[in-house]
């Protein structure tokens, strides 16, 4: 499997997080990437270099709507949630799969229950760095749908997750 790597962005070009995964697919819609555990992330802002994340993933970046979800598995293989991020679409160029994170996300627990977090982030952030109207309906947007997904079981949260995990663990 080939190896790229997740580069997130603030708004103005500001380098947010990095870590390697894996490529499962790549669509024409979506980038769908392995985590492994323990893979190494890179935060300035919060001074980490080469953190190892706590929890497995399989990840989907969409390159045609304006979020990313990534379902993560604790060590032991029990789920722990579905991260859901409001970002730019992604693009995969030379290895570097890439977006600009907008604050907003939602946290998505296995029963699929959720909860908006971030949304003071996203308002401080907007005000701050100027986000332009366009880019905060896109945000907005964004958050709505996912929501949608969620509430009608719909991919990502149809179940194509832990399916892509057992066929990563196969091979």
């Amino acid at each position: 499997m080939r190896t790229v790597s997740v580069q997130e962005y603030k708004y103005g070009g500001r380098r947010h997080y990095s870590y390697p995964v894996r490529l499962i697919e790549e669509r024409p819609d979506v980038v769908i990437v392995h985590g492994p555990y323990g893979r190494p992330l890179t935060h300035p802002g919060r001074g980490l270099v080469d953190w190892p994340v706590p929890n497995e993933s399989i990840e989907f970046h969409f390159t045609t709507r304006p979020y990313s979800v990534s379902a993560g598995w604790h060590a032991d293989g029990s789920f722990l949630h579905y991260y859901c991020n409001i970002t730019t679409p992604a693009a995969l160029s030379d290895d570097v799969l890439s977006s600009i994170d907008l604050d907003l996300d939602l946290i998505v627990w296995e029963d699929l229950s959720y909860r908006v977090e971030d949304e003071d982030e996203f308002e401080a952030h907007r005000r701050e760095w100027g986000y332009p109207e366009e880019l905060v309906q896109l945000a907005r947007e964004g958050l709505a749908e996912l929501i949608r997904l969620v509430e009608e079981r719909r991919f990502p949260f149809d179940g194509s997750a832990p399916r892509l995990r057992e066929q990563v663990a196969g091979r």
